[in-house]
């Protein structure tokens, strides 16, 4: 069976040794079994913190148990957060938590099966940086699923800064943020099961390009409030919108091409 591994190899490398919870070593008075073990539909593993506190990343280890693909979400404080694919194609991808919560779970789609292997949590809030510093050159190579994961990096960002200024309402939290973070869950988990050149993969992330357009009016209030920070993480949603629609052009049309022949 091939292994999930959620997180990038450099987070991986980076931040593995520092896990403020590691549940390999148990945690809350319960052993590493109840955490890491085999669950199949409907079956859940629960981690609950005891209160409310900041979490910024989970890593996650699992491994399919059937031949078919598994699939699960991560579920915090009763809203999903990320959509789980085992096994996939170069499965690496972090679940971004970014906020406070108490209760985390995993819970086993239909018709699944896999194994926990290990699960790590972070409590330690991350610095975001800019998409802007990376050169074009590189970010011409990026997938869906880097596409994804710098989507929700930025959401994340974008909603505790207009949040804190007070800047959005809980009604353009679900019109504009909720649309674009369920597409970029979506597009990321689609990447780790196809490849990137299929159909659904590019349905995803013109789903995703779509959303980001959507919330166009939100996201010139920030230029607007001429808060940098802000204007920077404008700058850097609207640059995935546009280069997720250059590359599927092209792509597209080399989607019709080969389904013509």
């Amino acid at each position: 069976m091939k292994r999930l591994l959620i997180g990038t190899l450099l987070f991986t490398a980076s931040f593995s040794s520092f896990a403020d919870i590691d549940l390999k070593n148990g945690f809350n008075g319960k052993s590493a079994r109840h955490y890491l073990k085999t669950i199949k539909t409907g079956q859940k593993i629960t981690v609950d913190l005891g209160s409310r506190q900041y979490v910024e990343e989970l890593l996650i280890f699992a491994e399919g148990r059937q031949s078919a693909y598994s699939f699960g979400k991560v579920i915090a404080d009763g809203e999903t957060i990320s959509t789980l694919g085992v096994p996939g194609f170069d499965p690496d991808y972090p679940v971004v938590v970014r906020g406070d919560v108490r209760k985390i779970e995993i819970v086993a789609d239909a018709n699944s099966k896999f194994k926990i292997l290990d699960f790590q949590i972070f409590t330690e809030r991350k610095s975001y940086n800019s998409l802007q510093t990376v050169p074009r050159s590189i970010r011409a190579n990026y997938s869906p699923k880097q596409w994804g994961k710098i989507t929700l990096d930025i959401v994340h960002e974008l909603y505790y800064m207009m949040l804190s200024q007070n800047l959005i309402s809980q009604e353009d939290f679900i019109q504009y943020i909720q649309p674009i973070r369920r597409s970029a869950i979506n597009t990321q988990a689609n990447e780790n099961a196809r490849e990137t050149e299929s159909l659904k993969t590019f349905m995803h992330a013109d789903e995703l390009a779509t959303a980001i357009h959507a919330a166009d009016s939100l996201l010139d209030k920030n230029l607007i409030v001429m808060d940098r920070g802000l204007d920077t993480l404008t700058i850097d949603l609207k640059t995935i919108k546009e280069e997720i629609s250059e590359d599927y052009d092209i792509k597209l049309k080399d989607l019709k091409n080969r389904s013509n022949k």
